[in-house]
């Protein structure tokens, strides 16, 4: 072998052993900076530090609205809205009361049920069809043989009152006969079930007072027998009596059964809380169904014995086993007996009576009900009701009622029992209009209502209930978007510490038919001890303030799956009656002075003004701006828009319950341009946060950055501006989505959230915001934010990190522990393949498992009332002795700086222990002591005097937000050019061509047969890798080539080969040199350090970034894409 030949092996030696040595520099190179640095880069380049300059130098002024004053003018108003709602109860009660003829035998209103569909149209205040031009009525199964239709005018009465009160939802005038008059009309869907005597609004107007009620059933084999009422025999009756006693309840009633033959039985077993045994249970919703459960499958028994003592034992027991700290005092207690004979028992049962009651004071009340007219049992009965035997020297007798139904009455039994309490002793000065408890509306199934009810008479009988229905979230939307400054709120209760509305609790708004209605007690979200006194006085009625800490809670994200932070501040509390309602509100101060934008000093000139407003709904006012086709959404690059939530309004329920018009457009274009002094509806802060929101366009509109889809800054007053001009769902509210809450709950951090599909054809993307503050950075104003895909996103952290494609995996998560990239979610290929993102402890358990080890994954736990479900979530932070990352034999761990990243480099594959956590949220996966998941364990509480034990448990969850996004209504694109040509044909590899987002690499036909050579189209030609139907063969016949521009893409390749060539040649010049010196040494060679730093590396791939100008983005920077804004899953 030559000289030569071993000097050349020596050099391919000494080269293989630098590239390696290079290798492993990059390995050991995994730092945090670099990914911050490139996410500081797209801070940039949306514009956030020169936004939030622009807020620092805004005209400030200071509000010092005191507490007191804020919570008058808010009592001042609740006065005037209730004064209203009474208005509308007495216009129809007046009217009724004063008529000739209050009773007609016939009626010329349409019948609810036999509406045709042609008098119907949708009304979105309503959120169902409807007629607005009249009442509908219904007529009950249950009715005498002489009904009567209440006076006709009604309809018109109820007409007039919803116009002049935009409160007003239903009108419903429901007679004791079964007649009820509805308005709008609305044409129902179960009319024969529908008898509004047989509902607790109603029942709770006709007798206000709270009660406890103990029903007692009858069971035994003759109940067998048929009945008065065709193909049902008496037990079924009966079993429908029951039942509508039951609905007839209202929420602070107590309830407790019996069902007896030989011996007595109460709801035990599996499916009923121990309670139920023997103890009195609130009417909630909850234990209303749970009675309906029990009392359903009931059936006549084998046995002919009715014991009565047992019977009357079981329910007397109920009385003296229920809360024993409650007031009864003022409570009717009544045991509702029903049979079909006389006793079989060993004892009377009027002696067994007696013998209870008097343990009692004699305050139980006893009201029977035969079925039939057995000589002995109506003796029996009459006399148990009456309390023959009563020994008077423990209490004076409280008269029951005694009432038998032979064969032609048996249908009126359900209604005569429903109606118990019309035999209770009532003071008729005592008649107003009362609250019911809140419940979901029945005719559109969505929203919390309440009804605020009066009892109608006629020569002092109760002729029948006149309600009107108002949505919780209207009547109260003061309270409900009360905030002053970033921890302030307002709550109500009412008498008995029920909360109506708290932050923590669901948004009334959105409350359907399969969610129970929260009622608790406010002591369960305000738990500090110093708010017990503050709580008994807004029972009482009074007022007062008070100042002390407590801890704040709000979301970090989404919600179940982030958990909430919770912040302890010193806060003022100021609290009053509600007048005419026996609710009492509070409002919590952080801070009595607060900062607004100065609209007198703002600086807007006259040219700012002119373009400062577009709205986003195009359609409603026509302009001039140049539309093209962006994926697949119609949209202009010459002006952002805007687009207003509710909580801009001073009347939310004035954008919520009506569809905009071209005339509510012009006025807002003419307010907010200062064309006019008018102010149509907007708060006071809406105007200048507009102008102010206007610096993004200008910036966004200077700054050519390709490589995002959407721009978008979100203000808390209430709007979203978004660049380009894009039509956006009227229902969507930012508010309500997790990239809003995550991002104030990190605020002055980089926000990632983790990858969602774009229903406008984007693909996979992720979303980037950041906070922006008013004056101090405590002070949260608005959200700015970008959407971009993930691709791009996976892009420029495989420039930063190549080892992450090559020999080691990474993932990156966030500070909640759901994972934003993994190598399974960048290679995905077909639409089917994307899930949600799942935690850290689903996809990767054995990390998970690690990092609960090192104290860096801690679980959280918080209650969630609205499902009675204590959930685990997680938070990822690094101890201060690691606070810069470690590194394990399984994976290292570094923070991304100033965000809510980490990055995880994978070394080996981890052990696993057997657990798995397969749902992706705690509320799908009960929590076991074996496995760290997502997971919950059951609230553990009295379900029967709704009472929650908050001593040592977990904080309260912040409130599920409904997700209001919405599909967009198609665009159309008939005739629109691209914005811009992505030049798809021209990449001709995978990694060129998914570097462009409005591109797919063509791998397979729409067949799921394999192209021979793939090519790189359009999406709308290929998605996920697959050819569409249309465009099978585009493969095989290159499109026509075009004149482009050259991409920052292409730019960058250019940039890339030539950087890998330099440092190629530069390896092999330092390897050549080495030999050459080995035989030749030169001493002082200025070329011996060439390649020593890697930071020269850095600053020469950062000097050819100069050489291509300033505004080009190495490595990811792209052409525009497309999607949904903010949407997870539908557009927009």
């Amino acid at each position: 072998m030559s000289i030569f030949t071993r000097d050349v092996m020596k050099c391919l030696f000494i080269l293989s052993l630098l590239t390696s040595i290079h290798q492993r520099f990059l390995i050991a190179a995994l730092d945090g900076s670099l990914l911050s640095n490139e996410l500081k880069r797209i801070k940039n380049d949306i514009g956030v530090n020169y936004i939030q300059e622009k807020f620092d130098n805004f005209p400030y002024e200071t509000k010092t609205d005191t507490g007191s004053e804020l919570l008058q003018n808010i009592q001042t108003r609740l006065n005037s809205s209730l004064t209203d709602l009474n208005e509308v109860l007495n216009n129809i009660k007046d009217n009724i009361q004063q008529a000739d003829k209050p009773d007609n035998v016939h009626t010329d209103l349409p019948e609810c049920c036999s509406l045709p569909d042609d008098r119907l149209s949708y009304a979105p205040e309503f959120q169902t069809e409807v007629d607005l031009n009249t009442a509908c009525y219904t007529k009950s199964r249950i009715t005498n043989s002489n009904l009567k239709y209440p006076t006709y005018v009604i309809s018109e009465i109820m007409k007039t009152n919803y116009q002049n009160n935009t409160n007003v939802l239903w009108q419903h005038y429901s007679t004791t006969e079964g007649i009820s008059v509805i308005y709008p009309a609305n044409k129902f869907k179960q009319c024969i079930n529908f008898d509004p005597r047989f509902t607790s609004s109603y029942a709770a107007a006709a007798y206000p007072e709270d009660k406890d009620v103990v029903i007692v059933l009858d069971t035994s084999s003759s109940m067998v027998q048929p009945s008065g009422v065709y193909a049902k025999p008496k037990i079924v009756i009966a079993k429908e009596a029951v039942s509508n006693v039951i609905q007839t309840l209202k929420e602070d009633d107590r309830v407790g059964i019996v069902i007896f033959d030989r011996s007595a039985t109460t709801p035990k077993g599996e499916d009923f809380h121990p309670c139920y045994d023997y103890k009195l249970a609130f009417a909630t919703k909850a234990n209303v169904a749970k009675m309906e459960v029990y009392v359903s499958p009931i059936s006549e028994s084998q046995y002919a014995d009715s014991n009565f003592t047992d019977a009357l034992r079981a329910a007397f027991r109920y009385f003296d086993s229920s809360d024993d700290t409650m007031d009864i005092s003022h409570r009717e207690q009544v045991i509702l007996f029903l049979s079909d004979g006389k006793s079989t028992g060993n004892a009377d049962p009027r002696e067994v009576i007696r013998d209870e009651n008097q343990k009692y004071d004699n305050r139980i009340r006893i009201f029977t009900y035969l079925i039939g007219d057995e000589k002995e049992a109506m003796i029996q009965l009459k006399g148990m009701a009456s309390q023959v035997w009563l020994n008077t020297t423990h209490g004076s007798i409280k008269m029951g009622k005694f009432q038998f139904f032979d064969l032609e009455n048996q249908t009126l039994l359900s209604t005569v029992m429903a109606q118990f309490y019309l035999d209770l002793p009532y003071d008729d000065k005592k008649d107003t209009s009362i609250f019911s408890v809140p419940y979901v509306d029945l005719f559109s199934g969505v929203g919390l209502i309440t009804s605020l009810c009066l009892p109608v008479k006629l020569n002092s009988s109760l002729h029948g209930v006149i309600c009107t229905d108002v949505k919780i979230s209207k009547l109260l939307a003061e309270v409900e978007y009360f905030t002053e400054n970033e921890y302030s709120y307002a709550f109500i209760i009412d008498k008995t510490g029920r909360v109506l509305m708290h932050p923590l609790l669901p948004n009334a708004q959105f409350v359907t038919l399969d969610d129970d209605p929260v009622l608790v007690d406010i002591s369960v979200l305000e738990r500090e001890e110093d708010a017990d006194n503050m709580v008994e006085s807004m029972k009482m009625g009074h007022s007062g303030n008070k100042t002390y800490k407590k801890f704040f809670i709000k979301p970090r994200g989404r919600l179940v799956n982030d958990g909430s932070s919770n912040v302890n501040l010193r806060a003022e509390f100021f609290w009053g009656p509600v007048p005419k309602s026996n609710f009492s509100l509070c409002l919590v101060l952080v801070d009595d002075s607060y900062s607004e934008l100065n609209e007198s000093n703002f600086p807007i000139n006259s040219s700012g003004l002119k373009h400062v407003f577009l709205y986003h709904n195009r359609n409603l006012v026509k302009d001039n701006h140049t539309d093209c086709k962006f994926y697949s959404r119609r949209v202009t690059f010459e002006q952002s828009n805007v687009k207003f939530t509710q909580a801009a309004f001073k009347n939310p329920f004035q954008y919520l319950d009506r569809d905009e018009t071209a005339d509510d457009v012009k006025q807002y274009a003419l307010y907010l341009t200062r064309s006019s002094s008018i102010n149509p509806g907007f708060r006071t802060t809406l105007r200048s946060a507009v102008w102010a929101s206007y610096t993004a366009e200008q910036y966004w509109r200077s700054k050519d950055v390709t490589y995002v889809s959407l721009r978008f800054i979100a203000s808390k007053a209430g709007f979203t501006r978004v660049y380009p001009s894009v039509s956006i769902a009227k229902s969507y509210d930012f508010q309500k989505r997790t990239w809003w809450r995550e991002a104030l709950a990190h605020p002055n951090k980089m926000i990632l959230t983790s990858p969602y599909y774009d229903a406008s054809g984007a693909g996979i993307v992720v979303s980037f915001v950041h906070t922006i503050y008013r004056k101090t950075p405590t002070q949260t104003t608005a959200v700015v934010g970008a959407d971009f895909a993930l691709k791009y996103f996976d892009l420029f952290v495989s420039k930063v990190y190549p080892t992450c494609d090559k020999d080691f995996g990474c993932i990156i998560i966030d500070d909640s522990g759901f994972i934003v990239m993994h190598p399974k979610i960048k290679n995905i290929t077909e639409e089917s393949q994307f899930q949600e993102p799942k935690h850290i402890t689903i996809e990767e358990h054995g990390i998970a498992v690690e990092m609960i080890n090192r104290n860096v994954l801690n679980g959280n736990i918080c209650q969630d009332f609205s499902k009675n479900k204590n959930l685990r979530s997680y938070r990822v932070t690094l101890p201060l002795h690691i606070e810069r990352g470690f590194e394990s034999e399984v994976f290292e761990m570094r923070p991304i700086a100033e965000s809510n990243l980490f990055i995880i480099r994978v070394k080996q594959k981890p052990s696993l222990n057997g657990c798995s956590c397969v749902p992706t949220s705690p509320d799908d996966l009960l929590c076991n002591d074996h496995c760290d998941c997502l997971c919950h364990r059951p609230i553990r509480f009295d379900v029967c005097t709704n009472k929650y034990d908050t001593k040592d448990a977990s904080p309260p969850c912040s409130a599920r937000l409904p997700d209001t996004s919405a599909n967009n209504e198609p665009d159309i694109l008939d005739g629109l050019s691209a914005c811009f040509d992505p030049a798809c044909h021209r990449k001709q590899n995978k990694t060129d061509c998914l570097s462009e987002g409005e591109c797919s690499w063509c791998e397979f036909t729409d067949t799921k047969e394999k192209i021979e050579t793939p090519c790189c189209r359009l999406k709308e030609e290929c998605t996920f890798g697959k050819t569409k139907f249309t465009s099978r063969h585009t493969c095989a016949k290159p499109p026509p080539t075009s004149a482009t521009r050259t991409t920052d893409i292409d730019k960058a390749a250019i940039i890339g080969a030539t950087v890998g060539c330099v440092l190629m040649f530069i390896l092999i010049i330092s390897a050549v040199l080495y030999c050459y010196r080995h035989h030749h040494p030169v001493p002082d060679d200025p070329y011996i350090d060439a390649v020593a730093d890697m930071n020269e590396i850095s600053n020469y791939i950062q000097s050819e970034r100069g050489m291509n100008g300033a505004n080009d983005q190495f490595p990811y920077k792209c052409k525009p894409e497309i999607n949904n804004l903010y949407s997870e899953s539908n557009s927009f």
